[in-house]
């Protein structure tokens, strides 16, 4: 299985597979490519990056054709949201979901709501607790247009937020029981709350990159703007939570933003500061890879939100 990740920054790909018994990972590659697509698409946008997918694939040495491929689509700004809705068919689901959420008919109809269900039967009611997203129709639609270009079989479209929770759902046993998952990404901080290791919220922050940081003051500025990130989460956890002791932190991300942070988050806010571990069943990436991939990696895994 093919991953293409694709992000504000970056684009990355991956070639692995996925079980319930073991994680192999075969090849890895990642480039830096700062763009506004999946905020503002547009044609010369994709064929930016289309540009970019092709070049890596052929960089790696990789051909696509006839393989199974899933795309991420991972942007701070794609919503990625709880809501309790009546239990109904899927259509009847998704029409209530976008009378939810979007104010008029044009919103509705240029964007594509999909959802996954995580508890039915709330409170004993016919009710269910869903997690939903929507992505606009063109990027969409681009996405089938690469596949065809790259003349592979598009499995599925996924959303970072959800691919992150699907590896922190196979990973849980090594994780604590109420955490915050802290993945410092190269321009944005995607903090998820786990409460008795089930996902309740998100939140997100743009930070400066690391390409950016030329000087000592961009560094502070970081790790003030990071911690004041961190401050709001813990007392957003707390206030939702307050049944829940927060006592640990796992952070996520490259290198020199880990060690950045270790220490003034442990010293400023109390907490045991952990650094995601590589597990045993992962095979063929070192851990400094696995942290920047995590996401990705992510994506191997089933449940996708966005059908194809």
């Amino acid at each position: 299985m093919y991953i293409l990740h694709l992000s504000g920054d970056t684009v990355k790909i991956l070639e692995g597979s996925a079980s319930k018994k073991k994680v192999v990972i075969n090849s890895l590659y990642s480039i830096a490519t700062p763009s506004d697509y999946l905020d503002s698409p547009d044609d010369k946008g994709y064929e930016k990056l289309e540009s970019v997918v092709i070049n890596a694939l052929r960089e790696l040495g990789e051909e696509v054709k006839n393989k199974k491929v899933k795309i991420i689509l991972d942007n701070i700004n794609i919503s990625f949201r709880e809501m309790l809705v009546p239990t109904l068919n899927r259509q009847k689901t998704i029409a209530l979901i976008k009378n939810e959420i979007f104010s008029d008919d044009k919103l509705a109809r240029n964007n594509t709501v999909d959802y996954i269900v995580d508890e039915n039967k709330v409170d004993g009611l016919k009710q269910s607790k869903v997690f939903v997203t929507y992505v606009d129709n063109k990027i969409l639609s681009d996405m089938q247009k690469m596949a065809k270009t790259l003349m592979c079989n598009l499995v599925s479209i996924d959303i970072g937020q959800n691919c992150t929770l699907k590896h922190l759902a196979y990973i849980q046993d090594t994780l604590p029981e109420n955490y915050l998952f802290v993945e410092i990404r190269e321009s944005a901080i995607v903090i998820s709350f786990i409460v008795d290791k089930k996902f309740k919220y998100s939140m997100s922050k743009s930070v400066i990159s690391m390409q950016s940081m030329k000087f000592k003051n961009d560094k502070m500025y970081f790790v003030n703007d990071a911690l004041n990130t961190l401050r709001s989460a813990i007392d957003l956890y707390k206030k939702r939570f307050p049944e829940n002791d927060l006592r640990d932190i796992v952070l996520s991300g490259g290198e020199e933003k880990l060690e950045l942070l270790r220490k003034p988050t442990s010293e400023k806010y109390g907490v045991n500061v952990l650094q995601l571990e590589l597990p045993d069943n992962v095979e063929s990436v070192g851990l400094e890879e696995y942290n920047d991939f995590f996401c990705s990696i992510g994506g191997l895994m089933d449940l996708s939100v966005l059908k194809v």
